[in-house]
């Protein structure tokens, strides 16, 4: 165990729901997100539609909101061959959630997304330390005096986690990162590397919070018992499932959707809401939801704060 560094946070902060599959529920013709721009086209075609879902969080009892501009990344956007530059979206992702955040008139923060820069859980497709480097750089120009925290999000390897982590701190006094998991392994992140040692190799940066998002619930509860004994503050943000068979294991970078997505039961907000407790009492100060969770999983959260 190496010495644990940052403020233990003194109150529980929640996160809002998942994007993409709230757009999906709400009757956005979402495309896939494994050859698309996914819920980055929503910021084109329906904006007025993420303003909804994001002060329907609010309404449930966030007191976070992300940006969001997840897919919305240089390379994404380029292989997929999109007009519209990451910069523009990302400045509108913003411009929404702060519109969000005046209408709803509550005293709520606003979280900078720093995606991966390309598609989720292939660190295979990371580019070089530079490349990395200027797209979170432009990001915090953008976020600079606008939001409250930078969300590091489904970081998939210690190098990506390393570089999003120090862009961020160097610009901004609240930085959380969360990692992603491996297929059903909940001790390692996708390139393979240790969970473990990915924690250990961001605490250098003096995070506010690490935390666990894109998983299954029941398995993200067995990495957190990892993720806490380097972390001074731990976090969450499940998926609204739990896995039903650890048989198929991830063979190549190219299965790993089914890996994730295709060995699972949903389950609903009262049942994630019991999973939120265990989180709690293990010591998680940021909780929110990730995919096919709704508002109504963030209500039961809040309920569990009051």
């Amino acid at each position: 165990m190496i010495e644990k560094k940052g403020e233990i946070l003194s109150d529980l902060y929640i996160l809002d729901c998942g994007l993409g599959s709230e757009l999906k529920r709400k009757g956005f013709d979402l495309p896939d997100w494994t050859n698309s721009i996914w819920s980055a086209q929503a910021i084109i075609d329906e904006p007025d539609l993420i303003v909804e879902i994001h002060k329907d969080s609010i309404e449930a009892g966030s007191t976070v909101i992300t940006t969001s501009n997840y897919y919305a990344t240089p390379l994404i956007l380029k292989d997929k061959q999109s007009k519209f530059d990451y910069k523009e979206l990302s400045e509108i992702a913003l411009t929404l959630a702060e519109r969000a955040v005046k209408q709803s008139g509550k005293d709520i923060m606003i979280a900078g997304c720093f995606p991966p820069i390309n598609v989720s859980f292939r660190p295979d497709l990371t580019p070089n330390k530079s490349e990395v480097e200027s797209f979170y750089e432009t990001l915090a120009e953008i976020y600079k005096g606008r939001v409250d925290a930078i969300l590091c999000e489904t970081m998939a390897s210690i190098f990506e986690g390393e570089i999003a982590a120090d862009v961020a701190s160097q610009h901004f006094k609240k930085v959380w990162l969360s990692w992603n998991t491996r297929g059903l392994n909940p001790s390692l992140i996708p390139s393979g590397e240790e969970l473990i040692q990915a924690a250990k190799s961001v605490s250098k940066f003096n995070l506010d919070c690490q935390l666990i998002n894109c998983a299954h619930a029941d398995l993200i509860t067995e990495s957190l018992e990892i993720l806490k004994s380097v972390a001074s503050n731990i976090g969450v943000y499940a998926n609204s499932s739990i896995h039903t068979s650890r048989e198929k294991q991830l063979e190549s970078y190219e299965n790993i959707s089914e890996v994730h997505y295709h060995h699972q039961t949903e389950i609903s907000s009262d049942e994630y809401a019991e999973f939120a407790k265990k989180w709690i009492a293990m010591g998680c100060k940021i909780v929110g939801g990730c995919c096919t969770t709704t508002p109504d999983h963030i209500k039961k959260i809040a309920e569990l704060r009051s």
